[in-house]
């Protein structure tokens, strides 16, 4: 629902951590030849052998180039793979248990316990719906987000630790009734690196301002949205969602009707002691940061900024 800034350097940086482990364990199994699991032996086919002696020749880039490799790479990457290397995406096949041994029980499993990546995707906010802080401690990590594989690494493994496929987010969209192992090939989801502010909007619609009850919180004021992706609405419950703040959408009305905005706004222009500039005084306003680039810093922000903008209490 809102966009994450794409950082090319950080993705390098996160393939300079795992690039060592993963050689590891690719070498690992091209001299084995197998490798074993819940007593099974899981015998390396030919084509697989050739695609894995291709990564481990780091002169050819083809190992960084998929960790680091751009969002809209990783969805072409995605396709080819749907249409050409089934096995590879075959959650049974021998390919798909070998890549899921590498990529995720020694890759991403190992790497996950260090943090690198979710340290320098610095969101505060989770990016599917924007309502839950996902906050990580910088000390211990004992508290950290949910890391959701966008393209999940159960059919993707693969992608196991590919930079841009790893999207931290709350336990509400990753968990149980969302996202889950959904397949964006076939939901149609959108990468949130991929996201573009004008793809989500939210609205309100006063149906009665006569009753309006500013206390208790209910009103006919009704949040919606305007402009989304369809898709995201029914994987993420956002509409539904979404309708359960119109607390929040009502405070919004209440200071339009008051002239809030313009009376605060001289105030603050005024004050003798601190000067404010133009955005520090929106987000006083609003109750919530009022620029663009600053809408992962706190829960609701797209919506306080899009009603905020709707009702002319900021531009």
């Amino acid at each position: 629902m809102i966009p994450i800034p794409v950082n090319n350097s950080y993705a390098e940086e996160h393939y300079n951590d795992v690039k060592d482990i993963l050689l590891h364990h690719i070498n690992r199994v091209l001299i084995r030849g197998r490798i074993k699991k819940n007593k099974t032996t899981i015998i390396l086919s030919a084509g697989l052998r050739n695609y894995l002696n291709q990564l481990s020749n780091i002169a050819n880039n083809l190992l960084k180039d998929l960790i680091t490799q751009s969002p809209q790479d990783i969805v072409e990457y995605v396709t080819n793979q749907n249409q050409t290397y089934s096995s590879y995406i075959d959650e049974y096949s021998p390919d798909n248990i070998i890549l899921k041994n590498i990529f995720v029980s020694h890759g991403y499993e190992k790497e996950f316990k260090k943090w690198g990546f979710i340290n320098k995707i610095s969101i505060d906010t989770c990016p599917y719906c924007n309502r839950n802080y996902i906050y990580t401690t910088s000390k211990n990590k004992d508290i950290k987000p949910e890391i959701d594989h966008f393209f999940p690494k159960s059919k993707y493994p693969i992608l196991g630790l590919s930079y841009f496929n790893l999207i931290p987010s709350c336990k509400s969209c990753n968990g149980f009734g969302a996202k889950e192992s959904n397949d964006p090939f076939n939901e149609e989801l959108t990468n949130p690196y991929l996201i573009k502010n004008t793809d989500f909007t939210l609205s309100h619609i006063i149906k009665n301002i006569a009753i309006i009850n500013p206390i208790s919180g209910k009103s006919n004021v009704e949040v919606h949205f305007k402009e989304s992706i369809p898709s995201h609405l029914r994987i993420f419950n956002l509409k539904e969602l979404y309708e359960l703040h119109n607390d929040h959408a009502i405070e919004l009305v209440i200071k339009r009707k008051l002239k809030y905005s313009k009376k605060y706004r001289e105030y603050l222009k005024s004050y003798d002691y601190l000067k404010f500039s133009d955005s520090e005084i929106d987000r006083m306003i609003l109750g919530n940061y009022a620029l663009e680039k600053e809408q992962h810093k706190r829960p609701l922000s797209k919506m306080y900024q899009d009603i905020g903008k709707e009702l002319g209490l900021i531009k």
